[in-house]
């Protein structure tokens, strides 16, 4: 009676270990979920991307990151202008948006939502793709596009932003955010990373 009670523990104990093994092996196979804040900004820097799209260089500074929120503040010679953005594991939303101002406050962070765009969502596979409330639509091309960035190649997702007659499209790199934009006026790239953000902006406001 105990051999054969033994008999059947062991092969119970086989059989569970074969299931474990069969399902360790197809889970291994699954392809790991990308998860969407991975693609914000890590931490506060100075982005400055090449003119291609026009003379002047195009300046994001990243000043603020709280939480599943950061803001940025777009330089150009001309114009300063503020976004802000809700990030978390499901989708990267454009909340509040202030252009063409003269004065930079530090926080906008608490202001009262003005917008609503989705630039980034799940699941993120190749053919997913979504309308916002603004009639804009986007499509996600690749989720391993390779760049040439900084002296190295990255890897990236790109989508393709439609809106009436403007088409772009948007390459998104982990810790950074947006990285490199092209429409059929030319390209505009990230070329260099600054990380004093403070010494950056008070040279700014001087300057005003």
């Amino acid at each position: 009676m105990m051999k054969k009670l033994e008999k059947k523990n062991i092969r119970i104990i086989i059989l569970l270990v074969v299931t474990f093994l069969i399902f360790t092996v197809i889970n291994s196979k699954q392809p790991k979920q990308i998860n969407v804040k991975d693609y914000m900004p890590s931490k506060p820097m100075v982005k400055v991307f090449d003119g291609e799209f026009n003379e002047a260089k195009h300046i994001d500074v990243i000043d603020k990151i709280d939480g599943e929120f950061y803001q940025k503040k777009n330089i150009d010679i001309n114009s300063l202008g503020v976004l802000v953005y809700h990030v978390d594991k499901d989708s990267y939303k454009l909340i509040y948006t202030e252009g063409e101002t003269n004065l930079l406050k530090d926080n906008y962070i608490d202001e009262k939502s003005n917008t609503n765009l989705v630039l980034l969502r799940t699941p993120i596979k190749k053919g997913v793709s979504w309308i916002n409330d603004d009639k804009s639509t986007y499509k996600i091309l690749s989720v391993d596009e390779k760049i040439d960035f900084m002296e190295k190649k990255i890897k990236t997702i790109k989508l393709r932003y439609r809106k009436d007659e403007d088409e772009y499209y948007l390459y998104f790199s982990k810790g950074l955010g947006i990285v490199a934009i092209e429409s059929e006026l030319g390209r505009s790239q990230l070329v260099e990373i600054y990380y004093d953000v403070n010494n950056y902006l008070s040279k700014i406001k001087k300057l005003k």
